[in-house]
């Protein structure tokens, strides 16, 4: 089985690693889709002329990681509105919903802006403020909350749990990631006027896909 192991230009990307196989495409935080550089090809023929397969990619990662990012930044404006232990509660309800529509949500306008807040220094920079601001300000429920959610947003706990609860349910849908990487090809393709001819293609490419990398472990 041949593998290929592109690097990102870190300037753009943030330095993520893409590491494709036959059957699907694996980044350096962890990110899985079943669709490949082929896949795209065949879903929108020519869209990769114009935004290269790594592009493509770190865009849906953008969307992925905005789970996090938005729910941290959430979280640190309700708990100066209400207790901290109700606005953990609504977050953690908040970043569930996010993370599984927020394929339904992705758009060029907000991917600049979703990029920018999932950068390290912003998020790491909001973090030290607010919670300075907390601690001096003697809220220390909210401080030790903020703290343990900004480790698991940090290091996507969160989202690995609602990744492996949904890998329990047989339902034939596309996995959460890969809803997320159709709709940036959706919405980039209409952009540039070459929508996908069939939307239902990328759906049984991964469907097919998620088969065969199941049947092929199994032997």
């Amino acid at each position: 089985m041949s593998l290929s192991y592109t690097v990102m230009n870190s300037k753009r990307t943030h330095s993520i690693n893409i590491l494709e196989t036959p059957f699907s495409t694996v980044t350096s935080n962890g990110h899985w889709f079943h669709a490949t550089r082929e896949t795209i090809k065949d879903y929108v023929p020519g869209l990769m002329k114009i935004y290269s397969f790594e592009d493509l990619i770190a865009k849906a990662v953008t969307w992925i990681d905005s789970a996090d990012s938005l729910a941290m930044i959430f979280f640190f404006v309700l708990a100066f509105l209400t207790n901290p232990w109700i606005a953990a509660g609504v977050v953690l309800v908040f970043h569930y919903l996010w993370y599984h529509q927020k394929s339904a949500f992705v758009n060029i306008a907000a991917t600049p802006l979703l990029k920018f807040i999932n950068r390290d220094f912003f998020q790491l920079l909001t973090a030290a403020v607010v919670l300075s601001f907390m601690g001096i300000s003697g809220m220390y429920t909210a401080v030790i909350t903020g703290i343990i959610l900004f480790f698991l947003f940090k290091i996507g706990l969160l989202r690995r749990l609602w990744d492996k609860l949904d890998s329990n349910r047989k339902n034939g849908k596309l996995p959460l990631n890969d809803r997320a990487l159709k709709m940036v090809l959706v919405r980039y393709s209409m952009y540039q006027n070459m929508p996908p001819r069939e939307v239902e293609k990328l759906d049984r490419h991964v469907l097919q896909a998620i088969v065969d990398y199941n049947r092929k472990n199994k032997k």
